[in-house]
């Protein structure tokens, strides 16, 4: 059956968040230090509370006041807390170089593409970054699935699933492309085709991606 949608993973396929990662990190330490406490203790509470945030049954603000009262850090701190969080996203996230023109391709096939991410960010957040790394609507996607909007994450299929149910697209008529090994097995298990790409690629032409969709018998 010919690809009618094309669901890409966000982070590792549209953008590297790599760095992001490693100076949230630093930040965030130092940010907690301030205040006496250790990183590590903060992490313990994060874990516990996270399958809620990542799932949209707490809200990232929530969530940190929930923390900050638990270790000692005031609620007003939160708002000082994600503004800068959200300093951290938008100028480190880095696009990758082959991805636009790899995403026109499909759109010019008549594909229509989602993107379905993982995170605990607002969507606001989500929509900023991709207009500064110069990812489009209409142009390079079609709509922006969250896991904290749909109430599940990768691989759980109803994550998968909400977005087939919105294109009306029967799961042998997409594709997921990511990188993770069990978000691309979820995928698989509800039918869908996929197609892995690595994270530390290099540029890859569409004659490239198409090759190796031809490869897995997947057909645009």
């Amino acid at each position: 059956m010919v690809i009618r949608l094309a669901i890409l993973d966000g982070e590792g396929i549209i953008y590297n968040c790599d760095k992001t990662m490693e100076i949230f990190l630093k930040e965030y330490e130092k940010f907690v230090k301030k205040f006496g406490v250790n990183l590590r203790f903060q992490e313990k509470l994060w874990f516990k509370l996270y399958p809620k945030i990542v799932r949209g049954k707490l809200k990232l603000k929530e969530a940190d006041e929930l923390i900050y009262q638990k270790i000692g850090i005031p609620k007003s701190k939160v708002k000082e807390w994600l503004k800068k969080d959200k300093e951290i996203l938008l100028k480190y996230t880095k696009v990758y170089k082959d991805v636009k023109k790899l995403i026109e391709e499909l759109k010019k096939k008549g594909i229509k593409v989602a993107v379905l991410s993982d995170t605990v960010h607002p969507l606001k957040w989500r929509i900023e970054l991709f207009k500064k790394l110069g990812i489009e609507k209409g142009k390079h996607y079609d709509k922006i699935f969250l896991s904290n909007q749909i109430g599940a994450e990768k691989p759980e299929p109803k994550a998968y699933l909400t977005v087939l149910n919105y294109f009306k697209v029967k799961p042998e008529a997409a594709l997921f492309i990511g990188h993770d090994k069990e978000e691309l097995e979820g995928a698989k298990r509800v039918g869908m085709k996929i197609l892995e790409l690595k994270k530390e690629r290099k540029n890859m032409s569409f004659k490239k991606l198409f090759n190796l969709m031809q490869q897995k018998n997947i057909h645009v």
